[in-house]
């Protein structure tokens, strides 16, 4: 699903990706997880675009999106590609963004119709079906403004899945939320995992991490520290960057 080979990003000159290598398969959870600062966020960024790289390739779902040619130049796939091939990955930020003017409805509606031209009656049954999902029928017609945190958050997770990606990127979905809000959208993610949703998640939730992905990446400093199953990683790290880290966060 998703192939990244040696991808490179600077920012004001600094290296904060120095070479990462991603491979995620059809039905993983892949668990991003490491210190504040260590280039998570912006690795997930650079998978869809978000961020274009300064080196190395990417392949989505066997396409090329982006590839450095031999004199270093990065090249991405022609526009109209690179569009239809974001389109395949879904994204839910740590801030919720949600259309604010927009009621719950409107919001999971607004791209499949404006985006993917789709007509409102086709896409309703299945907007009104992922509201479900999410525990949210009842919300439908509220605003923004009127839901908790772990509400928004849940809508914006109805959204993204309007759009029916094969990959689901997370960036921190819980990390603007209180805790008693963190369980519920979990539990949404959680269920997204049993259904076999293709996942990537950074994340500071370690049980999550540990009980939900079959993967898990530990970066730090723009690196690939250690890379392994959950059992591996959390159970067993090789690497003292790994233990340390660990032993703050458990």
């Amino acid at each position: 699903m998703i192939n990244a080979h040696g991808i490179r990003k600077q920012f004001h000159g600094q290296n904060v990706l120095s070479g990462i290598d991603v491979e995620v398969e059809q039905g993983d959870v892949l668990a991003i997880i490491g210190p504040s600062g260590s280039g998570k966020s912006t690795l997930l960024r650079c998978l869809n675009r978000l961020e274009e790289v300064d080196g190395g390739w990417i392949q989505i779902e066997g396409d090329m999106f982006v590839q450095e040619n031999d004199i270093g130049e990065v090249i991405y796939a022609p526009k109209e590609k690179s569009k239809e091939i974001q389109g395949r990955m879904g994204m839910v930020f740590q801030q919720f963004n949600l259309f604010p003017h927009m009621t719950v409805m409107g919001n999971l509606l607004e791209a499949p119709i404006h985006v993917k031209k789709q007509p409102k009656e086709e896409i309703l049954p299945l907007a009104e079906d992922l509201l479900a999902r999410v525990g949210l029928s009842d919300k439908k017609d509220a605003y923004p403004s009127q839901l908790s945190g772990g509400q928004q958050q849940r809508v914006a997770i109805a959204r993204a899945l309007a759009m029916q990606p094969d990959i689901m990127l997370f960036d921190e979905p819980t990390s603007a939320l209180d805790p008693e809000l963190t369980g519920e959208v979990l539990h949404t993610m959680r269920e997204l995992a049993e259904e076999h949703m293709t996942m990537v998640v950074v994340t500071h939730e370690m049980n999550f991490a540990r009980e939900v992905a079959n993967k898990v990446l530990f970066m730090a400093d723009g690196n690939v520290v250690e890379a392994g199953t959950p059992e591996e990683i959390f159970d067993h790290p090789q690497r003292q960057r790994t233990q340390d880290f660990l032993r703050n966060m458990l």
